[in-house]
C-alpha cells in the first residue's frame, strides 16, 4: 500500500467518481421521460461495474480502506431492516410507488400528501431501478441503493486527501459522527456528504489559488473539465435528494457570487453554465409539482392545525418572542455533542492555519454558518410543534458537522511540516 499520495487531487479517482455521479443523474433523467426499462438496466449495470472497477481495480489499492468501509455499510445496511418512520414511510414509500406505478410521477396523484411528495425523488428511482431488475420488492434491499448515490462524494473528497492515513481517519469520522444515517434508508447523510463535495469542488474551480496545489489557471483543460462535470453531477444529485439539498445549493451560489465580488474575480459563461445546468432538473421538478397542486409540508398547505393559518413570519415572530423556545432550540443546536466536537476541531485547526488559508476558510466559514443560522429560522417557524420538529436536528446538523470535519483535515494536510 502506497503510503502517500503528494499527487493531489487524485485525477484517475475524480475521473471515475464523474462517472458513477453522471450514471446516477442519468438513471432520473430516464426515469423523468418515462423512457424504456431497458436503458435504465444497462445504465444501472455500467454504475454496478463502475462501482466494482473500484472495490477490485489496481488502480485504487491505496484506497482499501474506502473499499472496506464502503463494503461494511453495505453490509450493514443489507442486514437490516427499514424501520426509521421517514425512511420507511417517506423515501422507501416513493420507490415503492415508483416501482409498481412504473412512473417517476405517481405521486403526483397527492395520496397521502403528509408523506412529502413534493420531495426530489432521484435516490428513490435508483432504488425502483433495481427492484425493477430483481422483480420483487422488500423492506430491506431497496435501500442499498443509496450507497451507490453515497459513493461519489465519498470518492470526491478521499482524492483530495494525501495519503490513505488521512482516508482513514476521515472514513472513521464520517462514521463517528453519521452513524446509521448512511444505512437506514435516510437522506440526511447522503445530503451532509455532497454538501462537502460541492463545497470542496466548488472551492477548487473558482478559488484555489494554494502554492501546494496547482492554482486554477494551471489545471490542464481536461483535469478542469473533468473537476466541472464532477461539480455538475454533485451539485443536480444534492438539488435532488431533498428540498434541504436546494437550500444548500443555493446557499453556495450565493456566497460563490459574493466571494468572486468581494475578491475581484472575473466571471465566466462557464459560470452561468455551470450554475444553470445544475439549477435546472430541480427547478422542472418543482414546477411540475406546483403545477399539479403538490407543495412542500413545512410550508403548511392543507394542514388544520392553528400554526399552520399563519404566515412563515407570523410563526417565527411568534415563536422568537417566547424565551422558552430559544432553550429548546438551543438545547438541539448548540448542546449537540457531535457539533460541539467538530467545532472544536475546526477552531483548532483555524488558529493553526488561518493566515496561510484565509479564503478557504472565509468561504467554508460563511457557508456553514449560513446553513446553520438558517436550521434556527426554519425551526422557528415551523408549523409543527416545535419540540417534535426538533427530533429532526440531530440529523440535520450532520451537514455542519461533517463540513467543518472534512475541512479541518483538508486544511491541515497543508501544513509545511505535517507527516503523517
Amino acid at each position: 500500500m502506497n503510503v502517500k499520495n503528494n499527487n493531489i487531487p487524485d485525477w484517475k479517482l475524480i475521473y471515475l467518481s464523474s462517472l458513477i455521479g453522471m450514471s446516477i443523474v442519468l438513471n432520473y433523467f430516464l426515469w423523468s421521460i418515462n423512457s424504456y426499462g431497458i436503458l435504465k438496466y444497462l445504465n444501472f449495470f455500467i454504475l454496478i461495474f463502475l462501482t466494482i472497477y473500484f472495490l477490485i481495480g489496481k488502480d485504487f489499492q491505496k484506497y482499501n480502506f474506502v473499499r472496506l468501509f464502503f463494503i461494511s455499510l453495505l453490509v450493514l445496511c443489507l442486514g437490516s431492516v427499514t424501520i426509521d418512520w421517514d425512511a420507511r414511510s417517506v423515501w422507501s414509500f416513493h420507490a415503492k410507488r415508483i416501482f409498481f406505478d412504473n412512473n417517476l410521477y405517481s405521486g403526483f396523484d397527492n395520496y397521502m400528501p403528509e408523506l412529502m411528495n413534493a420531495y426530489p425523488l432521484l435516490p428513490a428511482s435508483l432504488s425502483a431501478t433495481l427492484t425493477k431488475i430483481i422483480g420483487h420488492w422488500n423492506e430491506i434491499y431497496p435501500k442499498s441503493t443509496n450507497l451507490l448515490v453515497l459513493l461519489p462524494a465519498l470518492l470526491i473528497q478521499c482524492s483530495f486527501l494525501k495519503n490513505y492515513k488521512l482516508t482513514l481517519i476521515w472514513t472513521t469520522f464520517i462514521l463517528l459522527f453519521s452513524g446509521r444515517i448512511l444505512i437506514n434508508g435516510l437522506m440526511d447523510g447522503l445530503v451532509a456528504m455532497y454538501f462537502v463535495s460541492s463545497c470542496l469542488l466548488i472551492f477548487y474551480l473558482f478559488f484555489e489559488e494554494s502554492q501546494n496545489i496547482a492554482s486554477l489557471k494551471n489545471i490542464k483543460k481536461k483535469n478542469r473539465l473533468l473537476l466541472l462535470i464532477s461539480g455538475i453531477s454533485s451539485g443536480i444529485i444534492l438539488t435532488l435528494l431533498k428540498n434541504e439539498g436546494f437550500v444548500l445549493v443555493s446557499l453556495i451560489f450565493l456566497i460563490t457570487i459574493l466571494f468572486k465580488l468581494l475578491y475581484k474575480k472575473k466571471f465566466f459563461v462557464e459560470d452561468i453554465v455551470f450554475w444553470a445546468i445544475i439549477f435546472t432538473p430541480v427547478i422542472i421538478w418543482k414546477i411540475m409539482t406546483v403545477q399539479n397542486g403538490i407543495y412542500p409540508r413545512i410550508m403548511g398547505f392543507g394542514l388544520g392545525e392553528t400554526l399552520y393559518s399563519q404566515n412563515i413570519l407570523e410563526r417565527f415572530f411568534l415563536r422568537a418572542l417566547e424565551i422558552r423556545n430559544y432553550k429548546i432550540i438551543f438545547s438541539s443546536l448548540v448542546l449537540n455533542e457531535k457539533f460541539l466536537l467538530s467545532v472544536l476541531i475546526f477552531i483548532f485547526c483555524f488558529f493553526k492555519m488561518f493566515k496561510k488559508n484565509k479564503l478557504i476558510f472565509n468561504f467554508i466559514l460563511l457557508n456553514s454558518l449560513s446553513y446553520y443560522f438558517l436550521l434556527y429560522f426554519v425551526y422557528f417557524s415551523t408549523p409543527h410543534n416545535l419540540e417534535w420538529h426538533l427530533n429532526s436536528s440531530h440529523r440535520v446538523i450532520i451537514s455542519i458537522v461533517l463540513m467543518l470535519t472534512f475541512f479541518s483535515i483538508y486544511i491541515f494536510q497543508r501544513k509545511k511540516k505535517f507527516n503523517l
